[in-house]
């Protein structure tokens, strides 16, 4: 019988390529922009929607992946009301939420809720602080859960992660393509992905795994 996992994002890059990866071996329910599961995670409504749907079809949950994300790179002067409110929402409030609704559904040996993070979260910028401080914030609910799981289930991990080939943030694929040409370093998402796939298997595997492509051999 296949194990049950939840990709909240998988319309982005690394999303939709991990709902593939993990299709063998999973029965994969994928919250994106469209489809069965299709969710605009800036709408509380939509959220709870979603979560209440998927309560409805499954009643465990082995693995819960946070990969949607939003990057908007601006001066504080210049960022809007809105854009405030979608960075907290889809990199942080999303996840908080899911995360609350659906643990329970996940209090069993194995089970991982697994949350795509960012360098952003740890090293402060200039022009992205907005960004910045929603990784921040999500590194500190990843890291804070586990600690409140540290007795039960399920585990929590956080991928603190460098720059990937994706259309993520202010970039086009193809423009980080040139710049990668040109020794920048960036994952490829084939080979983050399998990455990603080991990691989920580990059952040894740290609270916070970082992962920079410079430090795997990829850019100069």
């Amino acid at each position: 019988m296949k194990k049950t996992a939840v990709i909240i994002g998988a319309t982005g890059g690394i999303g939709s390529s991990l709902v593939k990866a993990l299709s063998d071996e999973y029965t994969v329910i994928a919250v994106s922009r469209s489809g069965e599961f299709a969710c605009d995670l800036t709408s509380y409504i939509e959220i709870n929607h979603v979560i209440s749907k998927i309560k409805t079809q499954v009643q465990t949950i082995d693995l819960l992946v946070h990969a949607a994300g939003i990057g908007t790179y601006k001066p504080i002067l210049l960022m809007t009301d809105q854009d405030i409110q979608a960075e907290f929402m889809i990199n942080t409030i999303a996840p908080a939420i899911f995360s609350r609704e659906l643990v329970s559904l996940m209090n069993h040996d194995g089970a991982l809720v697994l949350s795509l993070g960012s360098g952003a979260g740890v090293t402060p910028m200039k022009e992205r602080s907005i960004y910045c401080a929603s990784k921040f914030a999500l590194r500190g609910l990843s890291l804070s859960l586990r600690r409140e799981y540290a007795d039960k289930k399920p585990h929590f991990c956080l991928i603190t992660l460098g720059s990937t080939l994706t259309n993520f943030g202010s970039m086009t694929v193809e423009e980080k393509q040139k710049a990668a040409a040109n020794g920048k370093a960036y994952f490829p998402v084939d080979w983050l992905v399998k990455e990603l796939v080991k990691i989920i298997h580990d059952s040894d595997r740290d609270d916070e795994i970082e992962l920079y492509p410079s430090e795997h051999g990829f850019g100069e």
